[in-house]
C-alpha cells in the first residue's frame, strides 16, 4: 500500500521565508505568515484577519423551508443526512428516515424521488452519505454499496468498490474513498486509521494513495465508544485537491491528486486545554441518558467503564469541515455533550489559508452545504421536527 500523505508531515527541514509581504497588525507583528518546507507551503495564522467582528453574516430567517413549501409525506423530514443543489437549482435531500433521494425544484416544489428501505438495486438499508460528481448523485450505504443517480433520480448503477468505505468524494470527476482499518484485539484508547483509494465512476480502480489519522475508541470487555472528547479526521475535497482535518490541532492538511502534500494550514496555539470541570461535566453527559421502558438505572458495568474513560489533555479543534465554492475551508469547533445548544461559530479560512473570522450560524441549525451566497442545512424547531432549509449568507457583511 502507498503511503505518501502522513498524519503530520514532517518539518523539520530548512525554512526559508517567502517572497511577497504577509498582513500585519497595527503593532507590527504578523497576523499571517508562510513558508516553504520540503515542498510543501506552510501557512500559519496568528489572529483573525477580521479582528473581532464577523464581516460575513448569515440570516436567521431562510430563503426556502422544504418542510413547509408544500404539503404531505414528501415534505415530513426524519433524519437528514445530506443537502445538495445541482446546477440547474434544483434540491436533492437526503432523507434517512424513510431511506429516500428527494429531488424539489428551485422554488422548494417536490419533484420526484427514489430509493426506499430494502436491499435491493436503488434502495438503501442504512445511507450514509450523499455526494455530487458534476449532476450524478451518488448515495453510500452502511455496507460500502453506492448507487449512482442521474440528475432526475434515474438510477444509473449500483456498484461495492470497497465494503469498508466510509466516506466518498469527488476528486475532479473520480472518487476518493476513505476506509477505516480497525485495530483489532487491543483494548483501552486505540486510534483506527483510515486509507484513501482512488476509483472511477464504475467502481474501477482501488489505488492506494496514503492514509488518514481516523479516529479513536475506548474498548473494553463491555464498552466500545467514542473517549471523552474523542478526536477523529475529516476529508473534503477542491477540485482535484485533498483536504485532510485531523482535529488534533487547529489544522488542515492539503494533498494533491495523487497524495502528494501540498500545504499545511494551521492556527498555531489554539486554544484546546480542557479543565477538570469541562472533563467531569462531560462523563456526567455520558451517564445522563435516556433509559429504555422498564430499566430503572444503568448498568453497573457501563457506569464502571464510563468513569474510568480516560481524561484528555486536549479537545478536538473541530468536528466538521466543508469547503466552499471559492476554495474556503469552514471549521466547526468541537462542542461535547455537556456543551451543545446556542449559536455556532464556524471559523472560515480562506483559499491561500488565511485565517479570517468566523462565522455565526443560527442556533438549532445544522449546517450541510455552503454555497456562495447560501447555507443548506436543517433547523430542528422545538418539537424537533427537522425543516431542511436555505439561507443566505452575506459575504461582504451588509
Amino acid at each position: 500500500m502507498a503511503r505518501r500523505i502522513p498524519t503530520a508531515p514532517c518539518v523539520a527541514l530548512a525554512l526559508w521565508p517567502i517572497l511577497q509581504a504577509c498582513t500585519t497588525s497595527e503593532s507590527g507583528a504578523p497576523l499571517v505568515t508562510q513558508y516553504d518546507s520540503a515542498g510543501i507551503r506552510i501557512v500559519e495564522s496568528y489572529r483573525p484577519l477580521w479582528g473581532d467582528s464577523s464581516h460575513w453574516q448569515v440570516d436567521p430567517e431562510p430563503l426556502m423551508d422544504l418542510a413547509e413549501s408544500g404539503t404531505g409525506d414528501r415534505h415530513i423530514f426524519y433524519s437528514v443526512l445530506g443537502i445538495k443543489r445541482l446546477s440547474d437549482g434544483s434540491i436533492v435531500v437526503a432523507n434517512r428516515g424513510s431511506g429516500e433521494i428527494r429531488k424539489f425544484s428551485a422554488n422548494g416544489i417536490f419533484v420526484s424521488s427514489a430509493g426506499g428501505p430494502g436491499e435491493g438495486p436503488g434502495e438503501f438499508a442504512n445511507m450514509q452519505q450523499i455526494e455530487l460528481v458534476g449532476d450524478s448523485i451518488l448515495v453510500l450505504d452502511y455496507d460500502g454499496r453506492m448507487t449512482v443517480f442521474g440528475p432526475d433520480l434515474e438510477l444509473v448503477r449500483t456498484m461495492r468498490p470497497h465494503h469498508g468505505a466510509q466516506a466518498i468524494r469527488n476528486l475532479g470527476g473520480t472518487m476518493v474513498v476513505e476506509i477505516w482499518v480497525p485495530v483489532m484485539d487491543v483494548l483501552g484508547l486505540v486510534r483506527h486509521r483510515g486509507v484513501l483509494l482512488l476509483y472511477d465512476l464504475e467502481g474501477v480502480g482501488g489505488d492506494s494513495i496514503g492514509w488518514t489519522p481516523g479516529y479513536e475508541e475506548y474498548v473494553t470487555d463491555f464498552l466500545s465508544a467514542p473517549p471523552l472528547f474523542g478526536k477523529t479526521s475529516l476529508l473534503d475535497t477542491y477540485g482535484d485537491r485533498i483536504l485532510v482535518g485531523t482535529s488534533d490541532h487547529m489544522q488542515v492538511d492539503e494533498y494533491g491528486p495523487g497524495g502528494e502534500a501540498t500545504r499545511i494550514l494551521r492556527i498555531p496555539d489554539f486554544p484546546l486545554a480542557l479543565t477538570e470541570d469541562q472533563v467531569q461535566a462531560e462523563r456526567s453527559a455520558r451517564l445522563d441518558i435516556p433509559l429504555p421502558q422498564g430499566v430503572v438505572s444503568l448498568p453497573p458495568p457501563f457506569v464502571e467503564a464510563v468513569e474510568n474513560l480516560p481524561v484528555p489533555e486536549t479537545r478536538p479543534a473541530y468536528e466538521n469541515m466543508l469547503v466552499d465554492p471559492t476554495g474556503a475551508v469552514w471549521l466547526r469547533p468541537f462542542r461535547g455533550l455537556s456543551e451543545e445548544g446556542g449559536p455556532e461559530d464556524w471559523l472560515v479560512l480562506d483559499a491561500s489559508g488565511a485565517w479570517l473570522g468566523s462565522v455565526e450560524i443560527p442556533e438549532n441549525f445544522r449546517v450541510r452545504e455552503i454555497g456562495f451566497d447560501e447555507i443548506l442545512g436543517v433547523w430542528s424547531d422545538e418539537l424537533d421536527v427537522q425543516h431542511p432549509q436555505v439561507l443566505r449568507l452575506r459575504r461582504d457583511g451588509g
